[in-house]
């Protein structure tokens, strides 16, 4: 495995949904480089990669907190811009759930007044929305970031703010030893890209349309990773996902509850 690819997958496992402390990461949050690189050019104590260090700081993060960080090297973050990882709220109990995606304004997403047979709820998870590349404190932090950068002789650069919005919504329920996921993510326009895009179809996977309730959904079977169902409530703009391993019919159980209130 090359080391792009190890940072790609250790910057990934970050916004993992499924993760006990509710990190979540940009989706461009990906510095490329060699992983055994110092911190510093001239340190006496062992070498500290920068994914080590990007990793230790998140870890202090409180639920609510977003880093924003700064990679100080063409190689690793060759647009030179900045990138997030934040700390939501895991909770276990439903109703405290529910208070606090209300009070983050987080997407709707409840789960169904009756539970397919055998499961019950397990936690939810709050997601926090990272800063927008238009916005205000964007442009602060990354002008923040790179002053400080200037002068100093690190190669990363952080500052730690309080965000009180949510981008994505999680609800995992268990039947047994068995978990499944649902997730509600809020739509944005993406971000212009230079060039033409190349049409990629995953080998490992299988998408088949499926009806339910007058929706159309696309569930998508995949040999190495969970299946899963998808689809977009197009009037509040919010994406559904719901994932389980190789259990397609309490998949579509679970949709057509949550697609028939």
């Amino acid at each position: 495995m090359n080391n792009k690819m190890k940072i790609a997958l250790f910057l990934a496992a970050t916004m993992m949904m499924g993760s006990a402390n509710a990190f979540a990461a940009s989706p461009s949050t990906v510095p490329q480089g060699k992983l055994t690189a110092a911190v510093t050019a001239n340190s006496e104590s062992p070498p500290v990669s920068v994914n080590d260090q990007i990793d230790k700081q998140a870890k202090g993060l409180k639920p609510g907190e977003v880093m924003a960080y700064y990679v100080k090297d063409k190689a690793r973050n060759p647009l030179d811009q900045i990138f997030f990882t934040g700390k939501g709220f895991v909770l276990n109990n439903y109703n405290d759930y529910l208070k606090k995606a209300k009070e983050t304004n987080a997407p709707s997403l409840a789960k169904p007044n009756e539970l397919p047979e055998g499961y019950t709820f397990k936690d939810g998870i709050v997601f926090l929305k990272n800063p927008e590349k238009s916005s205000d404190l964007y442009k602060n932090l990354e002008e923040e970031l790179k002053a400080e950068a200037a002068e100093g002789g690190k190669r990363v650069y952080t500052k730690t703010i309080k965000v009180r919005e949510a981008a994505h919504s999680l609800l995992k329920f268990q039947k047994g030893k068995a978990t499944l996921s649902i997730v509600a993510s809020y739509i944005y326009p993406s971000e212009p890209i230079g060039g033409t895009p190349v049409p990629f179809k995953n080998p490992n996977e299988k998408t088949e349309t499926v009806m339910i309730n007058g929706v159309e959904c696309t569930y998508t079977a995949n040999s190495k990773e969970t299946d899963h169902l998808e689809w977009v409530d197009e009037e509040k703009q919010i994406r559904y996902k719901i994932s389980a391993e190789n259990m397609k019919a309490d998949v579509l159980a679970f949709a057509e509850k949550m697609l028939a209130e």
